[in-house]
C-alpha cells in the first residue's frame, strides 16, 4: 500500500503534466498538407482552425508590428476651386505626383508618411470683359469713345508642390482579396512655377459727331480679333493644407505560409496598392497680391501688344474670394521590408 507521501507526490506530478499535455505539436506529415496558397492575410484565428494542415505555428502577414518603406505614383484631374465670378472651375487640369514613403503597421491599423512631389498644370477661363475709355482724341483730333472687348481668354498656371504626408487608415480583409482605405492631411508648398494668358481682343470706337460705330480701321487703331499671349511669374499661391482620402486594393507577393527554413528572399516584404484618391485644401490658398486685372498706358491704348494681364488669381479682384487646390485621381503603391528572421518554438527535428 502506497503511504501518504506516495499519493501526494503521483497527484504533484499528475497536476503539473496537464499544460504540457495541452500543448499542441504539428507533425511533419505529406507535404501536400503544407499549403495555404491563395489565402491572404489569414489571421492566428484561421491558423488556429487549420493546424491539423500546417507545419509549425505560421502568423500572418498583416499581424504584429512592421516597418515598411517605398515609393507612390499618382496621376489624375486638378483644378484650383474658387468662389471668383469671372473665373471658371472647369476644364481644369491635370496632376502628376511621386513621394518616398514609410509606413507603420500593426495588425490592419496603418500610419504612412514621406516626402513626395507634384507637378500641377491647370487651365482657367476667363468671363469676357467690356472696358470703355470715354472722351478718347484720336490722332486725328476727334473725340471718341474706345471701347475695349476682350474673350476667348484663359489664364493658365503650372507650379511644383512640394507634399508632406500624414494618414492613417486600417486594412480590411473580404472573400475577394484585401482591401485598405487612407484618410489623414498632408502640407502642400508650390515652390516654382510660371503662368501665361491667351485671349483675343476687339475694339471699337463710338463717335458722337457721326453715326454708328467704326470698326476694323487700323489706322484709327481699331482693329478686330487680335490674338495675345502673355507670360507671367510664378503664382504666389500660400502655405497649404489638404485633406486626403484614398480606398483600394492590396496585393502581396507573399500569399502562402512560410515554413522555418527560410532563405533571405523568402523574407521580404513586397506588397502593392492600386488605390483612387481625392485630395481637397482646407486653406484659402489665393495670393495675397494687388496686381491689375488689365492694364494699358494711355499714350499706347491703340495698341494691344503693350496691354498687359496678370493671372486672374493673382490680380487685386481675386483677394475678396477664396481659392482652394483640389486633386482626383489613381495611387499606385509599391512597399517592402525585410522581415526578422522566424524562430519555431513547436518544430520536429527537420524545422517544420
Amino acid at each position: 500500500m502506497p503511504d501518504l507521501r506516495h499519493i501526494i507526490l503521483l497527484t504533484l506530478c499528475a497536476i503539473l503534466c496537464l499544460p504540457v499535455a495541452a500543448q499542441r505539436r504539428y507533425s511533419t506529415g505529406d507535404k501536400v498538407e503544407y499549403s495555404l496558397e491563395g489565402q491572404r492575410g489569414f489571421t492566428t484565428k484561421d491558423v488556429e482552425n487549420k493546424t491539423d494542415k500546417l507545419f509549425g505555428t505560421h502568423a500572418s502577414l498583416y499581424s504584429g508590428s512592421h516597418h515598411l518603406f517605398g515609393v507612390s505614383a499618382e496621376g489624375g484631374w486638378s483644378n484650383l476651386i474658387t468662389t471668383m465670378p469671372q473665373a471658371s472651375n472647369t476644364p481644369g487640369g491635370g496632376s502628376v505626383g511621386l513621394h518616398l514613403l514609410y509606413e507603420f503597421q500593426y495588425s490592419g491599423f496603418i500610419f504612412q508618411t514621406g516626402l513626395g512631389l507634384v507637378y500641377q498644370r491647370i487651365a482657367t477661363p476667363i468671363a469676357d470683359t467690356v472696358i470703355y475709355h470715354e472722351h478718347m482724341i484720336d490722332p486725328y483730333g476727334a473725340a471718341f469713345t474706345l471701347k475695349h472687348y476682350f474673350y476667348d481668354r484663359t489664364d493658365r498656371c503650372q507650379q511644383l508642390h512640394g507634399q508632406l504626408p500624414l494618414y492613417f487608415g486600417k486594412y480590411f480583409f473580404g472573400s475577394v482579396g484585401i482591401g485598405y482605405f487612407l484618410a489623414g492631411l498632408h502640407v502642400n508648398y508650390a515652390f516654382w512655377g510660371n503662368t501665361k494668358q491667351t485671349l483675343r481682343g476687339t475694339t471699337t470706337g463710338m463717335y458722337e459727331q457721326y453715326i454708328g460705330i467704326w470698326e476694323e480701321m487700323d489706322n484709327h487703331g481699331f482693329r478686330k480679333d487680335v490674338p495675345i499671349e502673355r507670360e507671367g511669374e510664378q503664382l504666389k499661391l500660400k502655405f497649404d493644407i489638404m485633406a486626403h482620402g484614398e480606398i483600394g486594393y492590396e496585393y502581396n507577393f507573399q500569399q502562402g505560409a512560410k515554413d522555418y527554413r527560410v532563405s533571405p528572399s523568402d523574407r521580404l516584404d513586397a506588397r502593392l496598392r492600386v488605390g483612387a484618391f481625392i485630395d481637397f485644401g482646407i486653406l484659402n490658398i489665393c495670393p495675397n497680391t494687388d496686381k491689375p486685372f488689365y492694364e494699358t498706358q494711355e499714350e499706347t491704348i491703340f495698341d494691344f501688344p503693350t496691354y498687359r494681364m496678370e493671372h486672374v488669381f493673382s490680380t487685386t479682384d481675386a483677394r475678396k474670394y477664396w481659392v482652394r487646390n483640389m486633386s482626383v485621381g489613381l495611387r499606385l503603391t509599391f512597399l517592402f521590408a525585410l522581415d526578422p528572421e522566424e524562430r519555431c518554438i513547436l518544430c520536429d527535428p527537420w524545422k517544420h
